[in-house]
């Protein structure tokens, strides 16, 4: 009978050191999948049969229990969505331009966050005070990664949205008009976190969670990024602040891409290649 005690115990110990263990990562690598709906402010048929429904793009968040780095991941091997876009046929085709995300580096301790931003042949570095969001907790539970993660919702404005005309081959006809950026706009931000990665750090600027975010859903099913994968192990080494780009706060930069959105507009657009990429306009 002792002995069976001893085993049941023994079990019941083993048991609590697993949970213990697992509810104390505080440091590892987590990837994330970002699946962008490109077809959500198209609403012509034509231009959705030029472009694919969906775009994906890999990140992978790396962090301790007092930084984290949060950085997108090149897949070479991964086609390009637009490759085919136009059909070759020389006509104009819009589509949404949003400014790719950024490698961006959390410091909890100095309530600071590290933005390397690139915008064509311009980069800058975006320092300033940790974003705070007023989350609204809730019960609801689903499982990420096979994580078991609990929801909160906050309200963001709506990452800011420009339509631009493209022209393949850039010739006389090329259309010339675009649209302004659209207005801002407030939009509920749905998140998912894992109680049992107790570090409060997320995709992007997100963060101040009880729990690492594991999902982030924008504007129902617009944006959603995903993890996909959590591990304990990541390259520590790599886990430091960006220093590349011209150094500014985010109101500084808001100003620098105005201006660099007038220039663009007065220029005619950016050319690359055979494809002329034009900007602003009254349309």
């Amino acid at each position: 009978m002792k002995k069976i005690q001893l085993v049941f115990g023994l079990l019941i110990a083993l048991t609590s050191i697993s949970i213990t263990a697992t509810a104390q990562m505080k440091e590892g690598k987590i990837s994330y999948e970002r699946k962008i709906n490109m077809h959500r402010n198209l609403p012509d048929p034509q231009m959705k049969s030029m472009i694919p429904e969906f775009r994906t793009d890999k990140f992978e968040l790396i962090f301790n229990e007092s930084v984290s780095l949060f950085r997108s991941v090149v897949d070479e091997e991964a086609p390009d969505p637009f490759a085919n876009a136009g059909g070759g046929g020389g006509g104009g085709m819009r589509f949404n331009f949003r400014m790719p995300s950024a490698n961006t580096y959390t410091d909890l301790a100095k309530q600071m966050q590290y933005e390397e931003r690139a915008f064509f042949e311009k980069e800058f570095l975006i320092v300033d005070s940790l974003k705070q969001y007023k989350w609204k907790l809730s019960e609801e539970t689903k499982t990420i990664a096979k994580q078991l993660c609990k929801k909160a919702t906050t309200m963001i404005t709506a990452p800011q949205v420009m339509r631009m005309r493209v022209s393949m081959g850039g010739g006389p006809n090329a259309d010339t008009a675009a649209s302004a950026p659209a207005k801002p706009k407030e939009t509920e931000l749905v998140v998912w976190y894992a109680e049992n990665i107790p570090v409060s750090f997320g995709p992007d600027s997100y963060s101040g969670l009880p729990g690492v975010i594991m999902e982030i859903d924008q504007d129902n099913g617009a944006n959603v990024t995903t993890a996909v994968e959590v591990s304990a192990k990541y390259p520590k080494k790599e886990l430091v602040a960006p220093t590349k780009g011209e150094k500014m706060n985010r109101v500084q930069f808001q100003e620098n891409m105005q201006k660099l959105m007038q220039e663009m507009q007065r220029g005619g657009g950016i050319r690359m290649g055979g494809t002329s990429i034009r900007v602003g306009g009254g349309n």
